[in-house]
Formats: structure tokens, sequence, C-alpha cells
């Protein structure tokens, strides 16, 4: 049985270390047994080194290394050239270094893990005569090479972008008394990511590791996936990256952190990996046409960030700033700071557009949506400020307007207002009412100034007559000597004070319209302020919707479609 997890060269036994007055010393008694000649003790020396040589794990190595040597490294370990070899390859991550947003790389701590069979590494003693050399050796079960003295696939990372020649540490092959060989290097990788940060800073990324070979095709090796122990001694393949050594990152939650002891079949959440099989069609110099396939191991890991940094120092600021432009519209109408804080806020905006520039990657597909949502922002304060400084030259240049429009009245004064409660504030009269009631305050105003001035010790007799030039009070004669002076003096101060009586009218009434009039424009620029606030929230709340992004979707595997967990060699 092949173990599942890593094989460590933790059972050899580390050489004692000696302090430094014991070095000293041994080094001494070295010196002093080179120079002397004593023939007793060399042939000594030499006979315990000779023993260590011969022990049985050492004379099992060199002979397995020699048989080795006299078939040859190059070239599959295999009996005919016919047979399939089959590679068991698995992945497990230890930690993510870096994720590169602007170059779009990933840097990633992994175990690799081989499994195949090797028969020229087999041991086995079978009770037969062929085997009998190897009779000795079967309580030895384990071996320990290096891997440049077998045969080792050739492996490799499809979508590297390192500038280095070697990415994995040196570590040494386990050999089992059956021939099974197992291999974990340890590698740093540094492949390929494709990075889309449209829902940053809450953006699922997902990054791929391909691992295949392009020296054998199928028909030479058969590449599947490493076994995972979910019971005792019970395996099944693992399509999956493992993650049972990982260090969990502060900035990225991958899917597979939860899940590494969940049995594979059984699996959930994390993206499963898929393998590929890509067709290579080649001509001979017969023309004659050979398709070889190429497996590949496509790995996946996503990866989602964690906001909390980013709500801390973008989102919350976004939005408390949003939510400080709606004082301008509470502000009132004829207050100048209205102008003054849409500045501030557009300032403030434009300060977190620029900590965004440098917080997210530049060379990206998409613009992410919180950027969007900042530019809408700072349009919608730009526009909030222009309709307050509309709303405030309606408001102070109310006294100086004419009359509004009947239309504009009826729609704007009376439908809007009273929709924004605010014709209900405000006592505003029609013009038919306001016509009526200048023209009873005129008459009222004229009957009272005649009684009083034709009660001063004259009989005077006012009736009102009616005809079409109007009310004229007619007087009578008065009797006595001097009574037609004392009439014409009296008919002359009351005309005088009709004329004067129906200038005062007039300004008044002229007074009354501009003040109504006034008080239309104003009521009129208290709606607009209404109108544009509702207009704002509504917009406010859609770019919240739209732009702000509720959390990772769910990503399709798209794969599923493309790609199989085998490939078939065509008949």
């Amino acid at each position: 049985a092949i173990p599942n997890t890593p094989l460590l060269p933790s059972d050899r036994m580390r050489p004692p270390q000696l302090g430094g007055v014991a070095a000293a010393l041994a080094v001494a008694f070295a010196i002093l047994a080179a120079e002397s000649d004593t023939t007793t003790v060399q042939p000594e020396v030499y006979g315990r080194s000779s023993m260590r040589n011969r022990s049985l794990e050492k004379k099992l190595i060199k002979t397995l290394l020699h048989r080795y040597n006299e078939t040859g490294i190059v070239g599959r370990p295999v009996v005919k050239a016919s047979d399939l070899m089959t590679i068991q390859f698995g992945l497990a991550i230890i930690q993510i270094l870096d994720l590169d947003e602007n170059r779009q790389f990933l840097r990633t701590n992994c175990w690799m893990r081989y499994a195949w069979q090797d028969p020229l590494l087999n041991w086995t003693w079978n009770g037969t005569e062929e085997a009998r050399e190897w009779k000795s050796f079967e309580n030895i079960t384990q071996l320990r090479l290096n891997p440049e003295d077998v045969w080792t696939p050739d492996i490799r990372l499809f979508n590297f972008a390192d500038t280095r020649l070697k990415e994995k540490r040196t570590a040494r092959i386990v050999v089992y008394q059956d021939g099974s060989v197992l291999w974990v290097p340890q590698s740093l990788f540094k492949s390929t990511c494709e990075i889309e940060i449209k829902y940053f800073p809450f953006d699922t990324q997902t990054c791929s590791l391909e691992f295949g070979s392009r020296t054998y095709d199928l028909t030479k090796i058969n590449l599947t996936w490493y076994p995972f122990e979910y019971e005792v001694y019970k395996y099944e393949p693992n399509p999956y990256v493992d993650f049972t050594n990982y260090i969990r990152s502060h900035e990225w939650i991958t899917d597979g952190q939860e899940e590494f002891t969940v049995r594979p079949s059984q699996r959930e959440r994390q993206l499963k990996s898929r393998m590929k099989c890509k067709k290579i069609t080649t001509l001979d110099r017969n023309g004659t046409k050979h398709t070889r396939i190429y497996q590949t191991l496509v790995y996946k890991i996503r990866m989602r960030r964690n906001p909390a940094f980013y709500l801390s120092i973008l989102v919350l600021p976004c939005i408390l700033l949003s939510c400080l432009t709606w004082v301008i519209f509470w502000l009132p109408p004829e207050s100048p700071a209205k102008m003054l804080l849409g500045m501030n806020i557009f300032v403030a905006f434009f300060v977190l557009m620029l900590l965004l520039a440098k917080t997210t990657p530049s060379a990206v597909r998409d613009f992410p949506y919180i950027g969007y949502f900042y530019g809408f922002n700072m349009v919608l304060i730009t526009l909030s400020t222009f309709l307050a400084a509309i709303v405030l030259n309606f408001y102070v240049r109310a006294e100086r307007q004419k009359p509004m429009n009947p239309i504009l009245r009826r729609w704007a004064v009376e439908g809007l207002g009273r929709m924004f409660l605010v014709r209900q504030a405000v006592p505003l009269k029609s013009p038919a009412e306001l016509s009526a009631a200048s023209s009873t305050a005129e008459a009222a105003a004229l009957r009272s100034a005649s009684h009083q001035t034709l009660s001063g010790g004259l009989a005077v007799s006012a009736k009102s007559a009616t005809d079409d030039a109007g009310d004229s009070p007619i007087l009578s004669m008065p009797s006595g000597p001097g009574g037609m002076a004392q009439y014409g003096e009296v008919e002359r101060e009351v005309r005088e004070i009709r004329q004067f009586l129906k200038s005062y009218v007039g300004r008044l009434k002229e007074k009354d319209r501009r003040n109504m009039a006034s008080m239309e424009w104003r009521t009129l620029a208290v709606v607009l302020d209404r109108l544009f606030f509702t207009a704002y929230l509504i917009c406010f709340f859609a770019a919240v919707i739209v732009f702000i992004p509720r959390g990772h979707e769910p990503l399709e595997d798209y794969l599923n479609f493309m790609e199989s967990d085998a490939c078939y060699i065509p008949i």
C-alpha cells in the first residue's frame, strides 16, 4: 500500500554533534594516528570501515544501482517497450506566498507527489531460484535513493512564469520492496494566473497549475490522480489539491482549507481539478499522419479575498461620504454652504479614487465595480452642486421674477408640491382668488375714505350708482349761502382722495402680486430641491445594488464540458 502522507526522511539518523573541546581532541588524535608508525591501529580502522560498507542496506543499494547502471537510467523502466507505465501524481499546497495582480502570476510552496512502479528496483524474494540473491534482504522493506541515480518522470509545470531553471528542492525517493517508488519533492512554483477584479474587494480568483509530460504520450505513460486514504488501507483517486498541511493566508481564503479531511467523492465546496487531453498530429517523411495524445493534469485553486482591510479604508468611507451628500439637500435653499459642502465632498472622493488606484492592479481586463461606484458618486455630487446652484438662484432672485406660468404652476407647484408635501405648508392663493380679494379691498378702502372725509360737518349723501363707468358717489347740494363753492371744494377734495386711494391700492396690489410671485418661485425652489434629493436617493441606492457586489459569486466550472477525467487512445 502506498501511504498518502509524504514520507519525510526523518527516520534517518543524523551524526552526533560534537562540542568544541571534543572536536579539537578528535582532530588531535587523528593527526597523531596518521603520523605514528604503529601497524596495529590502521588495520583495525580499515576493518571497521569495510564492515560498515558491507551492511545489508548499503549492499542492497549497491546491488540495485549496479543493476540500474547496467540497464541505463535513460528510458522508462519497463520490461517491454510496449508496456504502459502508470504514474500517480498529486499536488499538496503548503502556503500561498504571493498573488501579483499586476503581473498576473501566483507563487506557491507545494509538495509534489509521484508514485510509480519500477521493476528494476524490486528485491522481493518469492522462493524461486532466480530471486535467491534477494533472500538475505527480505527484512529490508524500504530504501532511500538519490533521484539522480534512478529514472524519474519528466512531469513539468506548463504554465510557469519563472526565470529559474530549477524549481524543485532536493529530496530522496523512497523505494519499497515490491518496486513501488514514492517521490515527494518540495517545489516553489511561480505560475501564470488570469486575474479578474471586477468585484474587488469581494473578488474570487481561480488559478490553475498544469502538469504533464511533452515527451511521453498516452501510449507510454498513463498519468492518474494520486490516491486519497479515506479509511485505513482504503483509497480513491483525489482530483483535488491537498490542503492537509496548508498554512492559512490572512489575505486569501481558499475553498479547500475546510474540506481537506472530506472524502474526494463527497466534497462540495472545493473546485475539482481536471484532466486535459491534447492531440498533436505530425507527418513523417512518407506523408503519413501520426496522432499522439498527451495528458495534462490541471489543478485548480480557488481563492476568495479577505475584504476586511479594504472595507475599512475604501468601502466604508465611500458610503459615509455618499450619505454626507444628503446634507446638501437638507440645508435651506438660501444657504450658500450647499455649494461649499458639495465641493469638499468632491475633493474627498477624488482622494479615495487615488487610494483605490494604488490598491487595485492597473493591468486588468475589467475595471472594478467599486471604481465605477466612486466615479458615479463624483458625478452625482457634481450634479447635486449644480442643482443646488439652480435652487439657490431661484430662491434669491424670486422677488425679481415675473409671475409664474399657469401651466408651470399647475404641474410644478400644485402637482409636485403636493406630492412632496411642500404645497400644504405654503399659503398660496390662486390668481382668481387674488384678483377678487384685491377688488374687495379697494372698494372697502374707497367707501371708508369717502365716509371719513365727508362726515366733518358737511351733509353729504353718498349713493352708490352702478353704471358703465363704475361706482361714483353723488353728493346732494347743501342749502344756504355759499353752497356751490363749498360743494366744489368738497368735490375736489374727494376727487384727490380718490386718486390717492387708487394709487395706494394699486401699490398694495402690486406688492401682493410680487410677494405672491416670489412665494411661488421660492416654493418651486423647495419643490425642485425635494425632487433632486429623491432622484439622488434613487440613483445612490441603484448604484449600491449594481456596483457593490454582494460577495463572491459561485463560479461555474466551465471545463466540465471541455475536459474529462480520463483520456482515451484513438483506435
